[in-house]
This record gives structure tokens, C-alpha cells and sequence, in this order.
């Protein structure tokens, strides 16, 4: 069993390969303000909502514009939880590949694909390169890049950027 955890992603290799690369974090400033935007229409919400309601009743168009606001609200709560806890995790196993968005409170876009045959490659200057054929990176150059898995047809992309050479890594341990 391999583990290795860094502060911009974590790899456990075992009986199944997970790797999780977290976002780049925000600007506290930045969070702070998302959230504060987000509580204020909520309580401005409610409040409207309550004294609206009291006094002249409930019509239609109230009704839509708290819809919308509502989900203005959890648009920028979920774009909070996601610059501050997200993270994109993938699981291998034998012939089943799971990914997730992880936002710490919740998990989306969870997808389970079986495979026959998995092909591990990284971005170098825009272009997919297989892992066999490697990199050498000066010093000066950056040496980080998303990592791309090819489900027999299909291709999955990660958002974050790892070390190239935790990819290649990757797909050594894959192939063999």
C-alpha cells in the first residue's frame, strides 16, 4: 500500500488505485464575500417572505422571484463549499471507474463506468500525451498537468493539475 498526500492531492494505492486532487483555494476575502452574499438574499428572502405574507397575502410573481432567489442563494453556497473544501476524486478498480465532485457537505456528479481497457495520459503544451513516452521538465518549467483516463472509447479529464510524474505513476501501476 502506497499513500502519498500532498496539499493539492492525495494517492492511495492498495487493492484499488484513489487519487484526489484538490481545487486551488480561493482568496479568504473572496469566500467570505460569496457567503456573505449568499446568507443575505437567503434572510432577505425570509424576511420579505414573512412580511409580505402578513400583510398583503402571497401573489404569483413573489412566489417566482423567491424561487429564483433561492436558488441564486444555493448557487453561491455551492460555489463557496467548492473553492474552500472541492475536490475531484477518482477510484479504480479492477474493471469499475467511479468519479465524484467532492464539496465536503455533499457529493455531485457521481458516475460509475465499467471498462474493459484503461489508457492513462497527461496534457503536455495542449496536447494528450501517452505516459510511455514521459517528460522532462527544467526547472523553470512547470511540471504539473490534468490527467486524463481513456475508458476503452471514452475519455474522462480532471479540472486539477498534479505532478506529472504521479501520472505517469499512475499508469504504471494500471498496467501492470
Amino acid at each position: 500500500m502506497e499513500t502519498i498526500d500532498k496539499q493539492q492531492y492525495t494517492l492511495n494505492i492498495s487493492s484499488n488505485l484513489e487519487l484526489s486532487i484538490c481545487v486551488n483555494k480561493s482568496n479568504n476575502f473572496v469566500l467570505i464575500g460569496i457567503l456573505c452574499m449568499a446568507i443575505a438574499i437567503f434572510l432577505a428572502l425570509i424576511v420579505s417572505f414573512v412580511l409580505l405574507g402578513i400583510k398583503e397575502g402571497i401573489s404569483f410573481g413573489f412566489i417566482i422571484s423567491c424561487i429564483v432567489g433561492f436558488l441564486c442563494s444555493g448557487y453561491l453556497v455551492r460555489l463557496y463549499l467548492w473553492n474552500k473544501y472541492g475536490k475531484e476524486v477518482f477510484i479504480v478498480n479492477k474493471n469499475d471507474f467511479v468519479m465524484y465532485y467532492d464539496y465536503k457537505l455533499f457529493k455531485d456528479s457521481y458516475r460509475k463506468l465499467h471498462f474493459n481497457s484503461i489508457q492513462v495520459y497527461f496534457e503536455y503544451n495542449g496536447v494528450l500525451m501517452d505516459i510511455s513516452k514521459g517528460i522532462c521538465c527544467s526547472r523553470d518549467e512547470k511540471c504539473n498537468s490534468i490527467i486524463c483516463f481513456k475508458l476503452d472509447d471514452e475519455e474522462i479529464k480532471s479540472i486539477g493539475e498534479i505532478p506529472i510524474e504521479v501520472i505517469i505513476n499512475i499508469g504504471n501501476q494500471l498496467n501492470d
